[in-house]
Parts: structure tokens; sequence; C-alpha cells
């Protein structure tokens, strides 16, 4: 019977002859770009449903009210820190 082959780990392997190159890392970081203002969309749960249902086990429909449940809190609070920092785009609603 033919034993399995025994497979080296390459993870530690530099390649050979040539010692890896040096990192500076308390370099000056490139500057960041300008912010771009945050837009919440409208209907936060559209890309979610885009997906079609979730699996279900056992034929429970609740795990689609779940999944979105959670897309809208989790956009809720996207929303809460962009305002936070600022970066909340203006709105363009001009129903008052």
């Amino acid at each position: 019977m033919n034993q399995p082959r025994r497979r080296r780990s390459g993870r530690n392997r530099s390649p050979r002859g040539r010692p890896p190159k040096p990192v500076d890392i308390w370099r000056t970081p490139d500057p960041l770009p300008p912010v771009e203002p945050i837009t919440i969309p409208e209907e936060v749960g559209a890309l979610l449903r885009s997906l079609g249902d979730p699996p279900t086990i056992g034929g429970n429909v609740v795990t689609g009210h779940y999944f979105s449940a959670i897309v809208e809190r989790a956009a809720a609070v996207a929303a809460a820190l962009a305002v936070s920092a600022g970066v909340l785009a203006e709105s363009s609603d001009d129903t008052a």
C-alpha cells in the first residue's frame, strides 16, 4: 500500500539566496484621501432580498424577518456613526 506523501509547509520559507527586504515600520504613511459624504439608502434590505430567501430548517419563515431586522439595525448604527463623525450627506429631500 502506498504511503501518503508528506507536504512541507512553505509558509516560513523565503526565496533561496535572497534575504527578505527590510521594512521601515515607523515611516510616515501616505495622506488619507478626502472623506466622501455618506448617504443612507431608502431601502437598506434590498441587497439582502436580492439574494433570495434564506435557507430554513423545518420550514421556519421567520428567519428572513430576523435577517431584515439585523440589516436595518446595522444601517441605523452606521447612520448614527456617520452623524457623530459629521460625514452624513445633506438630505436633498424638499418635503417640509
